[in-house]
Parts: C-alpha cells; structure tokens; sequence
C-alpha cells in the first residue's frame, strides 16, 4: 500500500489519481448540472416567444403566471435540498441517478400539460426533482477530492454546467422550434420532449457510472482508495467511524456556523443576479430571436473561463475569501453599466462583467463552506443550506426581472448593484473573521471546548474543535 513512509512516488501517485478522477467523475456530474441549466435557458427562452409559440393560448396564461410558475419551481428546489442531501447521505451517489431519471420524466410531461394547473404542477414537480443535484454533486465531489483541490473541482462543474447549459439550452429551444412537429407534440412543446429525452439517457448513464462511496467504489483500486480515504480524512480531524455515523442533531446544527450562513448570504445574492441574468438574457440583450440567442453565448462562455481561473488561482494561492472579492468588484462595474448606461452596445458588454464576475465568485462560496465544515454529515448539510440559499435567491431574482420593467430592467439590476455591494462586505468579513478564529485556535483560546467531555463528544466537534483549522 502506497504512505508517504514506504514509496518516493506517493505524491505521484496521488497526481495520477486526481486526474483518474477528473477524467471519469467530473464529466458526468457537469453532463447532469448541463441539463438543469438547459431547463432554465430553455425557460427563458420561452418567456420572450410566449405569445408567438402559443404557449400562452394553450395553457391560458396571462399577467405573471408565467412568473408564478417559475417562482414554485424554487420553492420546492429550495425546500427540499436538505431532506435531499440527508438521503443522499443514507442510500449513496445513486441517488442522482435516481433524480436525474425523475427529472427527465417531469421535463417529459411537461410537454403534455394543457392548462394553467398542469404548469404549475409540473414546476413544481420540476423543482422537487432538481433540487439535489448540485448540492448532491458538490457533496459526492467532497467523498472523493482533498480539501486543497475541491476548489477547482466545483468551480469546474457548477460554472461550466451553467454556462454551457445556458449555451445548449438556447440552441436547443431555437432549434427545435423550427423543426417540424413530432407527432402530435407541436411548437414549444417539442422543446421539453426532447430535453426530458436526453436527460433521462443521462440518468441511465449515472447509474453505471456515478461511483458508490469511496469505501465501496469499483472505481478505486486498494492503493487508490487509500488514498482518497487518507486525503479527505485530513478534511476533518475526526474519527472514521464517525463521519459514517447516521445522521444526528448536534451534527446537523454544527452546520449552521458564522461562515457557513456567511457563505449562504452571500451565495444567495449571487444567485440572484446570476439566475436572473440566465433566465432573462435573452430579452436583455434585445435583439431579433435568433440573434438573441447566438448574443447570449459569449457571456456565457467567458464567464466560464473566468471562473475556472479565478478558482485556479484561489487552489494555487490557497486564499478564497480575497478571490471572491475581486470577482465580486467584477459584478459591481457590470452593474453600475447596466444602471448608469442606455447604449445597447455598452450593456452587452456589462453582461460580461455581471456574469463573469457572478460565475466566479459563487462556486468558491459553495465550496468555502464546504471546505471548512466537518465530519461528511455537518459537510453535507452545509453544502444543502448554501446551495438552497441559492434557490432563494434564484426566487427573488423571478419578481425582480418583471415583464414592466423589461428590456433594461433597471430595477433589477439596481437590486443586483446594491446586493453585490453588500457581498464585497461579506468576503471582507469572512476573510476577517477566519483569520481571527484561526489565530485564537493558535494561542489555545478554544481549548475550553475539550473541558469536561467524553471522546465522542470532541469527535463531534468537528470544524468546531480546537485542532480544525479553517480554510482563509
């Protein structure tokens, strides 16, 4: 077996087993978060050919129901992202295969819904079968990838999903628009027969090749998942028995610590610019259809590669709070254009800033709480309460972007230039304030917790324990 003490390759060894892991695990986690982001595309898509695709007139929409249905999607994508998690915990990764099957099935249905009632019954259905796959990959991600290198893992899947699915989602809406029906499935309906198609491939594919837990991965030989086990056993100072504990409540509250509800503000803002940026760029760009939609790709695109270095410059520096921050400032001049200008040109080019800046900043928040939150369960947790933040302000961003307000949505966007402004403040804060709990632990300032209590009580500590230090 392969330790530090008995080979002079061990750390070669590791290197050939990150990128074993990046070729065969994270392909298939961004191919799922590529279909969700499809979805919202698609949605968006949609809202700005309502009245020419007819979907209007088939369901009987008028007003905003078309934004009360997206708002119950979030509702239940945020309301079940925990109870999500906590099974995901319990059953192992097949449990996305499990959603992703799901979800396919709903986005099928979807096509055949005829009123108001089956939109909403459908959204809401939607949300409950998506709501656990970015908090369920980023946790899956956490079994498998040391603290130091899940940074860029997340950042790869979640921006590059998002982007991409942004990308495809247009295309595709476009495109199966002007093709001729599928049988009796007409216009816009063909858009979600044929999303609920492929996704629904894809789950089938994640049964076979989402790995089980790294104990039980086929995956792994033995020298590899020793050192997986050794690699994300340094996560957390605890015992390995008890991170394989079943769920407690003392365990579940030490998930709401200061940085992880720091983390899940700040997280929630971003999502409302981001989302709402998504959703809406097809009408804010401005443009004829097809225009539009071959606009919204560059912003899209970049925002990609920015986030991926921005989180690659965060894993080499081995600073997050200082990366969110200047992607942040990103955001602020994105905003303050959109605010302050007129000029369609100048606008588009602040869609760059905003959506770069937005996809660069909020997976290092996803994975700055789960960096710095121990044993697997409290990591689990805390990954569901930031990712479901998320949703909550994927919600707002719904009745800030109203069709009043549309193209320039300045109230919109003068919400997203105040919030990000509160956000610069939160990364401030949180790079404070993990220096300052740090430097405590250092001088023996929190060795008080270990006063008066059994074994198992300090296991239990996890993040909380005088040894753990956080991730600044």
């Amino acid at each position: 077996m392969l330790t530090p003490e008995t080979t002079a390759d061990y750390n070669l060894a590791k290197n050939r087993l990150l990128r074993k892991l990046d070729i065969t695990l994270l392909p298939m986690l961004t191919l799922v978060l590529l279909m969700s982001s499809v979805d919202k595309s698609a949605v968006g898509w949609l809202l700005m050919r309502l009245k020419i695709l007819g979907l209007e007139r088939d369901l009987g929409l008028k007003g905003l129901d078309f934004n009360i249905g997206i708002s119950l999607f979030y509702v239940t994508y945020f309301g079940c992202q925990i109870p999500s998690n906590i099974v995901l915990t319990r059953i192992g990764p097949v449990w996305l295969a499990f959603l992703v099957i799901s979800f396919g099935l709903v986005t099928i249905s979807t096509a055949f819904i005829s009123n108001f009632a089956g939109f909403l019954a459908a959204r809401i259905m939607l949300g409950l079968t998506e709501s656990g796959l970015i908090p369920g990959i980023a946790y899956v991600l956490s079994l498998y990838y040391p603290r130091s290198a899940l940074i860029t893992r997340i950042s790869i899947f979640l921006p590059w999903g998002g982007s991409l699915g942004g990308a495809v989602g247009g295309f595709l809406a476009s495109g199966l628009s002007s093709i001729n029906s599928i049988g009796s499935v007409t216009s816009w309906r063909k858009i979600f027969l044929v999303e609920g198609i492929i996704t629904i491939a894809i789950g089938i594919l994640c049964v076979f090749f989402i790995p089980d837990h790294p104990k039980n991965s086929r995956l792994l030989t033995e020298d590899e998942r020793a050192l997986v086990l050794e690699g994300t056993a340094k996560n957390s100072n605890l015992s390995d028995a008890l991170s394989q504990r079943s769920i407690h409540p003392r365990l579940i509250l030490g998930s709401c610590t200061f940085h992880v509800s720091l983390c899940a503000l700040g997280h929630l803002i971003n999502t409302l610019s981001l989302q709402g940026l998504i959703v809406f760029l097809p009408t804010i760009v401005a443009s004829p259809t097809v225009e539009a939609q071959l606009r919204t790709v560059p912003p899209h695109f970049v925002s990609g590669i920015c986030a991926v270095g921005n989180a690659y410059m965060s894993y080499r520096v081995r600073q997050r709070g200082i990366f969110i921050a200047v992607a942040i400032l990103v955001m602020i001049v994105g905003y303050g254009i959109f605010v302050g200008s007129d000029n369609s040109h100048i606008r588009y080019g602040a869609c760059f800033l905003a959506l770069a800046g937005s996809a660069s900043s909020s997976p290092i928040f996803l994975s700055w709480a789960a960096e710095n939150t121990a044993p697997e369960t409290v990591r689990a947790m805390s990954i569901a309460i930031v990712s479901g933040a998320g949703a909550i302000g994927s919600l707002i961003s719904v009745w800030a972007y109203l069709p009043s307000d549309a193209p320039k949505y300045r109230h919109a966007h003068s919400l997203g230039l105040a919030g990000t402004c509160i956000n610069f403040v939160l990364a401030i804060v949180g790079i404070l304030y993990i220096n300052w709990e740090n430097a405590k632990r250092e001088r023996g300032e929190r060795n008080n917790r270990l006063i008066g209590k059994s074994q198992m009580e300090i296991d239990e500590l996890g993040s909380q324990h005088p040894e753990y230090r956080y991730q600044p």
